[in-house]
């Protein structure tokens, strides 16, 4: 009889990995569960608290309310419980409520464990109804996917950090940034930088096995700081200011050899708001827009990955168009605009050799600053201009951009764990 029993108790406890699978395959922390009852599982679960925004949605619950539904009962008095990890206090007190016969985990949890690693309430005498408690089999596997799944978090992490080439001021990996629902963007799928022409260490963005460079430059750009050409990679080209209305942008390299005529048209705070403007300009000008389209209907594409994005300096139209992105992956806005300032620095310091030399010949710094920097203000009035043309960034995107659900779909496919 004891044979049998741990037989099928190996067998219930795969059924609860199974799960745990699921929610590691969904960017949560893997926990399974399920309830036996008369030797059929009838509840089945395992952690959605992140995708389902519900704290108490932890693998237990669900598999819990699964069963309570299938008998028609909110009292599960002849079932048992399989989990990979201890119960935490809540899902013990879901437990007790329940009136479960017995629970089997497989793995301690020290830090939250209700079953004796942190609390036992099990073992209070005062409680009207006493569940069966016991560690079973599997624990190694249950704590390898546990393991697995936070080395893979933290890998995930440290590229998204680490990686950097020398040459390229602004170049990242979004790789490991975390959508609101708990997924992650893939590393070494997608890439933003500044133009490439500077680029030093060949060899470590050889190794990036790139297919794909987007440049959103002008053919006069372009044709001044050429990227170096790989015959593996494909080259697709959309200047996003082709048609811009703002001319003093389009100029600015006249304008930094004056001066004088620098201040006129840029001091007194010009500077920035030509730059609000030229944000604004992205958003509402047809051409824009048909850049943009092209470029996010091509990310649906798995083919063409890994795939960079870039411009001059990798922060205004390389901004806009990370933002766009970032958007239809679901990160959240506060992230998104983490990765958008994260530019300023990095820019300024690319810049600063230039910067210098015509603070020396009497220009004014703050001009620089507010042309070759990012402010959360320019940011800003993009997605001021985004609510007059279509009321929220998703309606631009689907509506003004014109990427249908399913193009998104397949873009978030590509790209998020």
């Amino acid at each position: 009889m004891m044979m049998e029993l741990e037989s099928s108790d190996f067998i219930f406890m795969q059924a609860a990995l199974s799960e745990a699978q699921k929610a590691a395959d969904i960017g949560e922390v893997p926990v399974g569960a399920v309830v036996v009852h008369r030797g059929e599982i009838i509840g089945r679960g395992h952690n959605q608290p992140i995708s389902s925004h519900d704290p108490s949605a932890h693998a237990e619950m669900q598999a819990i309310r699964q069963a309570a539904l299938h008998l028609g009962n909110y009292r599960l008095p002849e079932c048992e419980l399989f989990i990979t990890l201890e119960p935490c206090l809540m899902c013990s007190g879901a437990i007790l409520q329940s009136r479960i016969a017995r629970v089997v985990y497989a793995l301690p949890e020290p830090k939250t464990g209700a079953a004796g690693s942190v609390c036992n309430p099990y073992l209070e005498p005062r409680l009207n109804h006493h569940t069966q408690i016991e560690q079973g089999p599997c624990a190694a596997e249950a704590k390898q996917l546990l393991q697995d799944f936070f080395a893979q978090k933290r890998q995930a992490n440290e590229i998204a950090k680490l990686l950097s080439i020398d040459g390229l001021a602004n170049f990242r990996d979004f790789g490991g940034m975390k959508t609101a629902d708990g997924r992650v963007i893939r590393s070494h799928l997608l890439f933003r930088s500044d133009q490439l022409a500077g680029l030093k260490d060949q060899a470590t963005f050889e190794a990036l096995a790139i297919k794909t460079v987007w440049d959103f430059r002008s053919s006069a750009e372009i044709a001044q700081h050429p990227d170096p050409e790989w015959p593996q990679i494909r080259y697709v080209f959309g200047d996003v200011l082709m048609e811009s209305m703002q001319q003093s942008a389009l100029h600015l390299e006249t304008l930094l050899a004056d001066p004088q005529q620098l201040d006129l048209h840029l001091g007194r705070g010009q500077a920035a708001v030509m730059m609000m403007n030229l944000y604004r300009d992205m958003v509402s000008n047809a051409h824009a827009q048909g850049v943009m389209t092209r470029w996010l209907q091509s990310l649906s594409v798995a083919e063409q990955y890994p795939v960079l994005f870039h411009c001059t300096a990798g922060k205004d139209r390389t901004g806009w168009a990370a933002v766009l992105l970032l958007t239809i992956l679901g990160v959240p806005h506060e992230r998104i605009l983490r990765d958008y300032l994260a530019s300023h620095e990095r820019v300024l310091q690319k810049y600063q050799p230039m910067i210098t030399r015509c603070v020396a010949n009497g220009a004014d710094e703050a001009i620089l600053h507010a042309i070759f920097g990012v402010q959360a203000e320019y940011l800003k009035a993009a997605l001021h201009e985004v609510k007059k043309v279509a009321g929220t960034l998703p309606r631009y995107i689907e509506h003004i951009l014109g990427i249908s659900p399913q193009q998104q779909s397949a873009i978030r496919a590509n790209l998020l764990n």
